[in-house]
């Protein structure tokens, strides 16, 4: 029997080379499919929140272990993933200089994600979920510390529109294919791991199950007040513009 040292170094847990790539983004904006899609390919090993900060470098240790915990890969010369929706969650750019990491910035329209948002506020029973005002204020946040990230990382980042995600599917794999430099391509497909479909690590929808990318109807039934709508739409458009620039 191999003793725990042995399967740390077999496994490169703890020295192994790898690459790192982050998903920056908000809540409900398709990020757990892209995840998954990216998680599904060969030369990535993630594909949910790990909820980790990252302000040194044994948060990357735990990150490592993380993901060794969950999906026994081994970690050598892959890319590791982690997506970060939330602002109590820090990231510093010293330590995402200081490894060979990529980071996608991924965003979706106001209208869309609030009303995703408050969707599945009924769905868990997350009472600030189905509140308008404050989902709002969750999403302008997030948008604005995301202009703030992408100040500091140069223009080593992929910005990306969930709606192309959705819209044209195969040129945006393709095209990520190509700036990850994967061997094999992604694919609008993806599997079904331990921790899919679990709200804690991502999207807890059915669609999620479905295995690959599918428009949904959105939700008609749903409002947003006008006012509160045109506060998250001049933060998204200020967003957007300030990512698109690079």
């Amino acid at each position: 029997m191999k003793n725990k040292g042995e399967i740390t170094l077999k496994h490169g847990i703890i020295n192994g080379e790898s690459k790192y790539l982050f998903v920056f983004s908000h809540m409900r904006s398709r990020s757990s499919v892209l995840s998954h899609i990216l998680g599904s390919n060969e030369g990535v090993c993630g594909y949910s929140e790990l909820h980790n900060s990252y302000v040194s470098q044994i948060d990357i240790m735990k990150m490592r272990v993380k993901l060794y915990i969950d999906l026994k890969c081994d970690l050598k010369g892959k890319y590791l993933l982690d997506k970060i929706l939330h602002n109590n969650l820090e990231v510093s750019t010293e330590v995402i200089s200081a490894i060979t990491s990529k980071i996608i910035f991924l965003i979706r329209d106001p209208e869309s994600t609030l009303k995703s948002i408050i969707n599945m506020g009924y769905i868990t029973g997350i009472d600030w979920y189905k509140n308008p005002e404050k989902a709002s204020k969750y999403y302008c946040s997030r948008l604005s510390r995301l202009v703030e990230y992408s100040k500091n990382i140069n223009n080593n980042y992929y910005f990306l529109e969930s709606d192309d995600l959705v819209n044209n599917t195969d040129y945006v794999l393709s095209d990520l294919t190509r700036w990850l430099g994967l061997d094999s391509p992604l694919v609008n497909e993806y599997m079904e791991f331990k921790n899919t479909g679990k709200s804690y690590y991502g999207d807890p929808s059915d669609n999620i199950r479905a295995r690959k990318l599918i428009k949904t109807k959105g939700y008609p039934d749903i409002e947003v007040p006008p006012e509160v709508l045109k506060i998250a739409e001049l933060t998204y458009e200020k967003c957007r513009a300030s990512l698109r620039r690079k």
